[in-house]
């Protein structure tokens, strides 16, 4: 999710195409690397304010908080970011 690390414009289109709904399932993986990168893409789009709504009414709060029991060390501090 490297085009929304850089670019605000990016973030907007992306977060309006439903691609957060999508990623919220990926959290829940048992491969924790498919979780990390899902977290990643959540932060990056979380950059930009609309999309910090979009995230929580697409229930992803109840999802990272299983990622911060259970997911890798990385996952864990990129959620704590999403989250503020």
């Amino acid at each position: 999710m490297q085009l929304a690390k850089k670019r605000a414009d990016n973030r907007a289109l992306i977060g309006e195409s439903g691609a957060v709904a999508t990623l919220i399932p990926l959290l829940w993986y048992s491969d924790l690397w498919t979780q990390e990168h899902a977290v990643t893409a959540l932060l990056n789009l979380s950059l930009l304010e609309e999309n910090k709504a979009l995230i929580t009414n697409a229930g992803a709060v109840k999802s990272l908080i299983y990622v911060l029991k259970r997911g890798m060390k990385t996952s864990k501090q990129n959620e704590v970011l999403v989250s503020c």
